[in-house]
This record gives structure tokens, C-alpha cells and sequence, in this order.
């Protein structure tokens, strides 16, 4: 058992696989057809994986926001997205299938921005994605 947090697993870019493959399974349902819109049970387990993976996300990009210029603007545009995460991760689930499923994919477009997000401190600061040396 290790003595860091799970935030400190991240060494450099985070693993984004799982988030990126949720939400692309998650756009592509028709929710305009009934034959679209998956069961309720299953998209009530989405929603779980999708705020999970999201908010992991947003851990290693507050960590890494921390790490940044406050002043710069790519701290503001990541700070933006994770207001945004913070306001939407907690909102309820609905229970009917119909609506549940429109939540999964709200929740699925803010996966794509947080995952944009990461890609942006990629490349305009990596180093930032690391955490600091222990002292």
C-alpha cells in the first residue's frame, strides 16, 4: 500500500482512455429514436463511470492549475472548466430513462471539455501535469 495520494499516480499526461471511450459511446446514442435510448439501468451505471472518470480529471487539473501563472490565460480557461465540473458533477440523476440518458450525454460534453482541457496544459504546460519533487 502506498503512502501518496492517488493524484501523485500521475506522472506527466493523466490516462484520459477510459473518459475518451465514454463519451464517444455516450454521443453516439440517438436519443431521438426510442430504440436509441439505452435502459435506464445502464445509463444510470454511464453516469456513475462518466462523473468518476471526470472527477479524477478534475483533480489532476486543479493540482495542476496550482501549479501555473494564476494571471495566465490557460489557467483561466482551465479554471472555467472546472467551475463548470464542479457545478454539473454533483447535479442529480433522474430516474426516467429518457432523461437520464440526455444527463449521461450533458455529462459526456463535459468530459470532452475537461479532456480538451488536459490537452491544452499538455502543450502549453506540461510541467504542470507533474506533480511537485517531495521534499
Amino acid at each position: 500500500m502506498s503512502d501518496h495520494s492517488e493524484e501523485e499516480d500521475f506522472h506527466g499526461s493523466p490516462d484520459t482512455t477510459q473518459l475518451q471511450q465514454l463519451v464517444e459511446q455516450t454521443l453516439a446514442w440517438d436519443l431521438r429514436s426510442s430504440e436509441g435510448v439505452p435502459g435506464v439501468d445502464h445509463t444510470l451505471g454511464v453516469i456513475e463511470d462518466i462523473r468518476e472518470q471526470a472527477s479524477l480529471l478534475s483533480a489532476v487539473l486543479h493540482a495542476a492549475v496550482e501549479r501555473m501563472p494564476q494571471d495566465s490565460d490557460l489557467c483561466r480557461r482551465v479554471q472555467a472548466t472546472l467551475s463548470e465540473a464542479r457545478g454539473r458533477l454533483t447535479d442529480g440523476i433522474p430516474r426516467d430513462q429518457r432523461r437520464a440518458a440526455e444527463r449521461a450525454q450533458n455529462l459526456a460534453r463535459l468530459g470532452q471539455a475537461l479532456l480538451q482541457a488536459v490537452h491544452l496544459v499538455e502543450h502549453e504546460a506540461p510541467d504542470s501535469l507533474s506533480p511537485p519533487p517531495r521534499t
